[in-house]
């Protein structure tokens, strides 16, 4: 299956060679968007790299 929005690269963190303090960083961060998204409650601005059908980011995507 082809993205229809085109390339770019998912974050996906990494453990190997991390910090414990990075590991609970990256933990603590996806357990708030999981409960966010359970919820019913908006995400983060900083959260959101694909909103509704363009990128919500300049960090990801074209510029």
């Amino acid at each position: 299956m082809k993205n229809p929005l085109g390339g770019g690269n998912g974050m996906v963190p990494h453990y190997s060679g991390t910090t414990l303090d990075a590991q609970a960083r990256y933990a603590a961060g996806t357990k708030t968007i999981l409960e966010n998204y359970l919820d019913g409650k908006p995400q983060e601005p900083q959260n959101v790299i694909v909103g509704l059908g363009k990128y919500e980011t300049k960090a990801y995507g074209q510029r």
